[in-house]
């Protein structure tokens, strides 16, 4: 057995009196019950859904058919809308990314990946509604990145402390959706997103727990150490992160909803129902700590920021 701590479970009845988190795996993902998002919700209602985020990391809904106004503001219970990525918009919402796959448009993101982390401050949390569900398959995976820190040895832990890696966009799919849309597109992108970096170990604000911040999707490389054992390294968490003790695999049912801590997850999107539709409707969320310093910098590249995205959207 890898992991010889006991486990303590969260003591939902004493920490829970508005809503009923029901774990789905011990102390990670959690189906919430006693929630109408259709209907504005309290702010106890609303504290006590972020702290289940915080607990369980990922959290589910029973289907409910969502406006595009009330997915926003549910994602708002969690923090400000962000930039989000390269998807296209709703017409009625631009905060709500469309990702839709069909015969035409083959699922492109079917790998482990932490949302947007190729920014200097990727998105706190994610809010999806799968509006469209294939016949059958689609479903989603997470792990848990808390999990799987917890489980490695005291001597992994420390050695991977001292380590920091680099995200970047460009060795994912968005690289070849980008040069579809022209040469201007591609290097607009890459003028305004050059690769980041970010410490292997990260500690959740919230929480309090640490987690491992690298995935296959768009951790490039580990620096700082031979590329041998750089390779090495990233290939032995990634395949660590694959436990299933660390993951979650999600059954969609059309509007059902699932909202997850972006700092402490991975998911993976599977493509097994192509070529039927299936439409996510995404709205990604940033830390409310950020606002402040992200507002002192966008009023530095609202000029620059404005060009990219009439180039990359063609508005």
């Amino acid at each position: 057995m890898a992991n010889t701590k006991p486990l303590k479970p969260i003591n939902i009845a004493k920490r829970y009196k508005h809503i009923k988190p029901v774990p789905r795996m011990p102390n990670f993902a959690a189906w919430i019950e006693g929630v109408d998002l259709t209907k504005p919700l309290s702010e106890p209602v609303k504290k006590e859904l972020r702290q289940a985020l915080w607990d369980f990391e990922v959290i589910f809904f029973k289907p409910q058919i969502l406006t595009p106004k009330q997915h926003v503001a549910l994602a708002g219970v969690f923090g400000p809308s962000s930039d989000g990525s390269y998807f296209e918009r709703n017409v009625h919402a631009p905060e709500l990314e469309m990702i839709v796959f069909d015969e035409k448009r083959p699922p492109t993101i079917d790998s482990w990946h932490t949302d947007i982390s190729w920014k200097e401050q990727p998105p706190l949390g994610t809010a999806i509604q799968i509006t469209v569900t294939p016949p059958a398959g689609g479903n989603t995976c997470w792990i848990s990145t808390t999990k799987a820190y917890e489980w490695l040895s005291p001597a992994m832990q420390k050695y991977l402390e001292t380590l920091s890696a680099v995200h970047t966009w460009e060795i994912a799919s968005f690289r070849d959706s980008l040069a579809k849309k022209g040469d201007e597109a591609l290097f607009a992108a890459l003028r305004e997103f050059k690769p980041v970096t970010h410490p292997v170990i990260r500690k959740n604000a919230d929480s309090g727990r640490k987690y491992i911040y690298v995935n296959s999707g768009f951790t490039k490389k580990i620096v700082g150490v031979d590329r041998h054992e750089a390779d090495g390294m990233l290939r032995f968490l990634f395949d660590w992160f694959k436990r299933p003790e660390f993951m979650v695999h999600h059954q969609w049912e059309t509007n059902g909803i699932a909202i997850w801590d972006n700092r402490s997850t991975q998911h993976y999107a599977l493509a097994d129902y192509w070529p039927h539709l299936r439409v996510n409707q995404r709205v990604t969320f940033d830390d409310p700590r950020n606002v402040v310093q992200k507002s002192k910098d966008v009023k530095r590249v609202s000029k620059d920021k404005a060009r990219t995205k009439k180039i990359l959207t063609g508005a």
